[in-house]
């Protein structure tokens, strides 16, 4: 029994692309992939020790991929990777019984990314035919997990989904149902949101197994509602809070540097602020201040009214002024 590989990703010359690719899964086929998984916006916290998993059947294939931060970016924002294998669907049962394996040494099995000498140089190519691993049938899944809620499901395979959180926890619970031999074949999607879902619907792909980043409480939900038919009681997760991240470079030591002179201290915010400008200062304000600010229109006319009197009065005082220096003058010379 043979595989192929799946690598999708982008660089800095190449916008999204099927680097590696199935020889058989049609550019449709990849773009209806590239559409679905597109709808998760936020990777930053999927890592190749944490990624999110898929397991679905499209066209010639079933695919088993992760999803995760590439650890690159462009134009800000951070490169998604999608990576994994493909076999065909005649061999859907073999691979079925291979798949908690899998999932167990994914980081091994998986990492198509790997074998790439550089992302940024790669040019697309069709994968070849690769032989299939040693897998361990059986092989003992570490930890514990409730197979109360498993139980039920098999009974409701084709009316219900079975819901479980993104954590430690969730992806034991996983591996048992897959693990489960009452079990056909299991499509799930561990780390996704409903959009992802709800596109993969469109293509008529059906997830039995389903995983939202915001997941909680293990439970089973219908098929056509999404409503709650049967959860898991008295869950509590015994995962850590966080999951894990890739790991962050170590800063290299420094040498002690003498501390920096004390900036000067900063005035208080009320004696940084700006005083208030006086009314003959703001050129609007000129208008709203003075003895005429309020000054009615009939008042406005009597003032007017004043004044013009005031000057008439002025004028005839400044002519009797005149009269009398000019009388004083003439009685002056008269004498002469």
């Amino acid at each position: 029994m043979n595989y192929e590989t799946f690598l999708f990703t982008r660089n800095q010359q190449r916008d999204f692309t099927a680097f590696m690719r199935p020889k058989e899964l049609t550019n449709k086929e990849i773009s209806t992939i590239a559409s679905a998984v597109g709808n998760v916006n936020d990777v930053s916290e999927l890592s190749p020790e944490w990624p999110a998993l898929y397991c679905f059947p499209i066209g010639e294939y079933i695919l088993l991929l992760r999803h995760y931060d590439s650890g690159r970016t462009h134009a800000g924002r951070n490169i998604p990777l999608l990576e994994g294998i493909a076999v065909k669907r005649t061999r859907a049962r073999h691979f079925a019984a291979a798949l908690p394996h899998f999932l167990a040494h994914q980081a091994d099995l998986l990492a198509v990314v790997r074998n790439v000498p550089d992302i940024e140089t790669q040019t697309v190519q069709k994968s070849p035919d690769l032989p299939w691993p040693d897998v361990q049938a059986g092989e003992a899944i570490e930890g514990a997990a409730d197979d109360s809620l498993v139980n039920e499901f098999v009974a409701r395979l084709t009316e219900d989904r079975l819901f479980i959180p993104f954590n430690p926890d969730g992806r034991l619970m996983l591996i048992a149902a897959l693990s489960d031999p009452r079990f056909p074949s299991l499509y799930f999607a561990f780390g996704t949101n409903s959009d992802v879902v709800a596109r993969l619907n469109k293509a008529e792909i059906d997830i039995d197994i389903v995983s939202y980043f915001n997941t909680n409480l293990p439970s089973l939900r219908s098929r056509t509602t999404n409503e709650i038919t049967s959860e898991l009681t008295g869950y509590v997760s015994s995962a850590p809070k966080s999951r894990p991240k890739p790991a962050k470079p170590i800063k290299p030591d420094l040498p002690d540097l003498p501390p920096p002179d004390a900036p000067a201290p900063m005035r208080p915010l009320r004696e940084t602020r700006a005083e208030p400008k006086k009314p003959h200062d703001d050129a609007l304000k000129r208008y709203d201040t003075g003895e005429d600010a309020m000054l009615t229109p009939r008042q406005m006319a009597r003032k007017s009214q004043e004044a013009e009197q005031q000057t008439e009065a002025e004028s005839e005082k400044s002519e009797s002024v005149i009269g009398w220096l000019g009388g004083l003058i003439a009685r002056l010379l008269g004498r002469k």
